[in-house]
């Protein structure tokens, strides 16, 4: 027999937010840098195990200041101009909280479903904190846990923190590799592509109550 869902855990950038892809891309384009040049500049500096500059900052290894200069250094040997101002804060200043899944969390913990935030933090200034600790039971930010996803660690954190068993959770990420993550400690993982009516109906399916629109 299925264990039925106790608690719902959500990403927040990509899934809370927009995604993240446009709001690189109007940094970049508002400074001359090529579209998708930043993101795949990190990456080109993530191909240890570790994560290189990605895995550092999510988690809370590298101070912002020093993923700045990192990522400045990159750009500058990469022939492009480096902006002025903080680099993470202008990748992410089109980043807004919003959409279809915070009324349904909403709603679904009014029910008594516990719900918790699993994010991989790159600084952690740029959450909307008063209003993620009043719509949540539980905030998991990688950098300040020192764990990022797709580490099982932090999943089972989260469960730690919400009492609940991860066959008694369901897991919404932007990401492909976070879901399957999720999946293999045992979580139910609804992968969120960006469409939340989709995610909605997803999860009211899974926990059998009606999340869309009243």
């Amino acid at each position: 027999m299925t264990t039925a869902p106790r608690a719902l855990l959500l990403d927040y950038a990509g899934v809370l937010t927009g995604p993240v892809g446009p709001a690189f891309a109007a940094f970049e384009r508002a400074n001359d840098i090529p579209e998708g040049r930043c993101f795949a500049l990190l990456i080109e500096a993530a191909t240890d195990a570790d994560g290189g500059l990605i895995g550092a900052i999510e988690r809370g290894e590298l101070t912002v200041q020093a993923f700045d200069d990192e990522l400045r250094s990159l750009l500058e040997a990469d022939g492009l101009r480096s902006p002025a101002g903080s680099l993470l804060a202008g990748l992410f200043a089109q980043l807004h909280p919003g959409g279809e899944l915070w009324a349904a969390t909403a709603r679904l913990r009014s029910t008594g479903v516990r719900t918790g935030l699993v994010s991989n933090s790159w600084g952690t200034e740029l959450y909307p904190r008063a209003a993620l600790d009043d719509h949540f039971d539980e905030v998991v930010i990688s950098g300040e846990v020192g764990l990022r996803k797709p580490d099982p660690a932090i999943f089972t954190l989260a469960c730690a923190r919400l009492e609940v068993a991860p066959e008694e959770t369901v897991f919404v990420d932007d990401l492909a590799a976070n879901v399957a993550a999720a999946r293999r400690v045992g979580m139910r993982a609804i992968h969120h592509t960006g469409d939340g009516a989709v995610t909605v109906g997803a999860l009211s399916a899974t926990f059998g109550v009606d999340l869309g629109p009243s």
